[in-house]
C-alpha cells in the first residue's frame, strides 16, 4: 500500500521557489499578421531553422545591439569640419559673385572659416544636448 501524499504549506511551496534556478525557459507567443508570419516562415526557412529558432535568434539578436538614443549625438569633430566647410563654401561663393577671387582672398576665407567653426559646431551640439534633455 503507497503512502498518502501529503500537501505542502503555503510556506514550503515559497520557500522551494527561491530555490529554484530563476533561468527556466519562459514561453512568449505572438500574433503576426499573414504576412509577417510568412515572411518569417521564408527567413526561418532559408535558414534551415524552424520559425521559433528563428524568432528566438532575431530576438537575442535585437537585445544585444547597442541602444541608441531618441537624438543620436554627432561626432563633434565632424560637425567641427562639416561647419568648416560650409562656411568656406559660403563665402568663396560670395566672394566670386560675378568677379575674380585672388589666391590671398582664398587664403582669409579659409582662416575664417576655421576660426568659426568649433564655435558653430559647440552651438549645435549644445542646442541637439538641451533638445534631447527637454530644457
Amino acid at each position: 500500500m503507497s503512502r498518502p501524499r501529503i500537501p505542502q504549506s503555503l510556506a514550503e511551496r515559497e520557500f522551494e521557489a527561491r530555490l529554484t534556478p530563476s533561468n527556466q525557459a519562459k514561453t512568449l507567443a505572438t500574433r503576426l499578421p499573414r504576412a509577417e508570419m510568412l515572411a518569417v516562415e521564408e527567413a526561418a526557412q532559408a535558414a534551415g531553422q524552424t520559425c521559433s529558432q528563428w524568432l528566438r535568434e532575431a530576438a537575442v539578436a535585437h537585445l544585444k545591439r547597442p541602444v541608441r538614443s531618441r537624438k543620436a549625438m554627432p561626432d563633434p569633430t565632424l560637425l567641427t569640419e562639416l561647419m568648416g566647410l560650409r562656411q568656406l563654401t559660403v563665402n568663396l561663393f560670395a566672394a566670386v559673385a560675378g568677379s575674380s577671387i585672388s589666391p590671398d582672398q582664398v587664403r582669409d576665407i579659409v582662416r575664417q572659416a576655421d576660426h568659426v567653426k568649433e564655435g558653430k559646431a559647440d552651438e549645435i551640439l549644445r542646442r541637439l544636448h538641451d533638445a534631447t534633455e527637454g530644457k
